[in-house]
């Protein structure tokens, strides 16, 4: 097996370091984590380099990029500025979707947009009632004549209130079945009747996470995204492609933590001699190597056979329940190995312990992972 990077992705990662440690060093990256600030200045960086654009068809301004190499850049965005490593893995999935499903008019509007600095489109699934229960939607949409008429209630839609669109997905309740009674549009978050308020939270300072009230919300026709009563296929289309790039960006955040423990350990001195020569932080140093090591080999794995056309019904979701949990078990052994030091607000490791855990919510839970993840195996040795 080739285990190497191509010369492209090489010169790619060399770029992107380069760049991260120029506009997004650590000190503004805490600084912007302290005051709760989305990191626009770092995030235009990323899109005047032409980072933003990785994945998006060359007709809307973007460059063609395979799976392997979007995970590849979450990872190093993870490392070196966790909150854009996330900003960036949750536009994956819409950018996917309106590319894929979106009118040209749409596309045109939207994706060109995202190429030269605006925000990812926020993705509105949950509901006060409908978390990981997607078939619960509450929110409506009635055609009225030529325009759409929407109201509903979203919540933990993630930079909702910068973002210039959410992704929305409302519910027919008049079809039985729920997932055929699901459709996709494109909201304005500036549409009159559109309320969005930032939710207070552990985690993603940096990173704004909203309650969104669209109330009476009128839309053209041509807002809807795809086919009526399409929205859940079209969802879960790319949903897949998202986990594996935010799960990367994990990665990332584990390796900044576990170099932090290495680090500390043979500069901290205790009873006479550093740390690192005491056996039990020895113990703790391979075994975040290890998880560090198996969770690129499976990340990097899932990503290859989704871009060789392959299947990843179960695989996505164990890689996806497997890093993000990883990654939070580096960090909090990094944490330990620091002692106090880790759990100071001076340092990033703090940071990144309260960045990392939601990921193990979002996207699909640890839970809901298993449940994807369980019957699929099962059914491979059933006879």
């Amino acid at each position: 097996m080739d285990f190497k990077l191509t010369e492209e992705q090489e010169l790619l990662l060399n770029s992107l370091t380069e760049l991260l440690q120029r506009e997004a060093p650590e000190s503004l990256i805490a600084e912007l984590d302290e005051k709760h600030e989305f990191p626009w200045k770092p995030w235009q960086a990323l899109a005047d380099n032409g980072f933003l654009g990785l994945g998006i068809g060359e007709a809307y301004g973007g460059t063609p990029a395979d799976v392997l190499t979007q995970t590849l850049v979450a990872e190093t965005l993870g490392k070196y500025a966790f909150p854009l490593g996330v900003i960036y893995g949750l536009g994956v999935i819409t950018i996917r979707d309106i590319e894929q499903f979106g009118s040209e008019e749409q596309k045109q509007r939207v994706l060109g947009g995202i190429c030269r600095g605006d925000p990812p489109v926020a993705l509105g699934i949950s509901e006060p009632q409908a978390g990981s229960d997607a078939a619960g939607l509450k929110t409506r949409a009635v055609l009225e004549g030529d325009e759409w008429v929407i109201n509903g209630q979203k919540i933990y839609c993630t930079i909702s209130n910068i973002a210039k669109y959410i992704l929305l997905m409302t519910r027919d309740p008049q079809i039985e079945n729920p997932y055929k009674g699901m459709s996709m549009f494109l909201l304005p978050t500036d549409a009159p009747g559109v309320r969005i308020n930032p939710l207070p939270k552990v985690g993603w300072w940096s990173v704004p996470t909203c309650e969104v009230f669209i109330d009476n919300v009128r839309l053209p026709k041509d807002a809807l995204v795809g086919q009526l009563n399409n929205g859940w296929m079209q969802l879960m289309a790319n949903f897949e492609i998202e986990r594996i790039v935010l799960s990367a960006a994990c990665i990332g955040a584990a390796e900044a933590a576990f170099e932090d423990a290495a680090v500390y350990a043979n500069q901290r001195v205790q009873f006479g001699q550093p740390i690192g020569r005491f056996q039990m932080i020895q113990e703790k140093i391979t075994d975040m190597a290890i998880k560090i090591e198996n969770m690129k080999n499976y990340c990097y794995k899932v990503a290859w056979m989704m871009d060789n056309g392959l299947p990843v019904r179960h695989e996505h979701a164990m890689a996806k329940l497997y890093i993000t949990r990883s990654a939070f078990e580096v960090i909090d052994d990094a944490m330990q190995i620091m002692g106090g030091l880790g759990y100071m607000m001076a340092h990033r490791v703090q940071r990144l312990w309260r960045d990392v855990r939601v990921m193990r919510i979002g996207g699909g839970t640890d839970e809901i992972m298993y449940n994807i993840a369980g019957p699929q195996l099962l059914k491979k040795y059933a006879k």
